[in-house]
């Protein structure tokens, strides 16, 4: 009962602190933040917005599994950001202590802390993956993150440089003669025998198609718009789709190739199986979409 009590009273609080903002109201998913001024101290508890940050020329005073973050983001992490523990149980006694006048974060992960976190500072939280439209998505996200930070006008002048970057793809890849072309793209756990097969539901596929490329998968999506196929799905996926371009994320210790009971059997399939950097990160921001298309076009066209 007290419990319920200490709660209440927080939401009461701070919707009345909602009440008086000196100065702009910028929604999120799960209500509104007020900006007064530039935050001088962020805290990140997941990687997207953190990416969106560094690429904003911003850095965080906190973060989240950050000895992870440089194993699957292609970008450096500079030093004095703290890590205030996983992405989905961040320390909030950590996070008080550094006294963070902004909190960024995503509902699946940090959406249960909402109450406690906007006691601690102003928090927005947006859906990580909302029903249909990624890459849309990821534009608005980072878009609403320069905001927060007052790098709008830089944020706009990035995307337009992603998507000049998209459009010289498509006609380079569409000269090549590869406009058009099916392709997969695998995210492999080897050593969990799980492949991840992204639908053409998650921005990863919505980037590839955007520059002429064409998901030949169907499956039917499961959690974050992937389908999980084993060890025997993998094999037979690649041999009923004789002649497609599949796309390998793993990090070395995951690659299906080098897997004695699977490796044989993909060669076997005459699979077209080529690997993108292990630090292509799927569900990034405008840096990350680069370094996946990037990644694409080096294998494909050799630049």
């Amino acid at each position: 009962m007290r419990a319920k009590v200490v709660l209440c009273g927080v939401l009461v609080s701070w919707a009345l602190a909602q009440g008086a903002c000196p100065g702009e109201r910028v929604a999120h998913d799960l209500g509104e933040v007020c900006v007064a001024k530039p935050p001088e101290r962020v805290a990140v508890l997941d990687w997207c917005p953190l990416e969106d940050l560094l690429l904003l020329g911003v850095r965080p005073v906190a973060g989240a599994d950050l000895a992870d973050f440089p194993k699957w983001v292609k970008m450096r992490l500079p030093e004095g950001i703290l890590d205030v523990g996983g992405r989905t149980s961040p320390s909030l006694e950590r996070l008080a202590s550094l006294k963070p006048d902004l909190i960024l974060g995503y509902t699946g992960f940090q959406g249960r802390l909402y109450p406690e976190l906007s006691r601690l500072a102003p928090t927005a939280l947006y859906d990580y993956l909302p029903p249909g439209g990624q890459l849309a998505a990821m534009r608005r996200h980072f878009l609403l993150h320069a905001r927060l930070v007052g790098k709008e006008r830089e944020g706009g002048r990035l995307l337009t440089e992603l998507d000049r970057f998209l459009q010289q793809t498509a006609s380079a890849l569409q000269q090549a003669g590869l406009g058009g072309r099916p392709f997969l793209l695998v995210q492999a756990w080897a050593r969990e025998r799980v492949y991840n097969v992204f639908t053409r539901d998650t921005l990863a596929s919505e980037l590839l198609e955007a520059v002429g490329l064409v998901n030949a998968w169907k499956g039917k999506a499961e959690a974050y718009g992937l389908s999980r196929v084993g060890p025997e799905g993998l094999v037979r996926l690649v041999g009923e789709n004789p002649g497609v371009q599949v796309f390998l994320i793993a990090q070395p210790e995951n690659n299906p190739l080098a897997d004695p009971p699977v490796g044989p059997l993909l060669r076997l399939a005459r699979a077209r199986v080529v690997a993108l950097d292990p630090s292509t990160w799927t569900y990034g921001g405008p840096h990350s979409a680069r370094v996946l298309v990037e990644e694409v076009r080096r294998v494909l066209l050799g630049r």
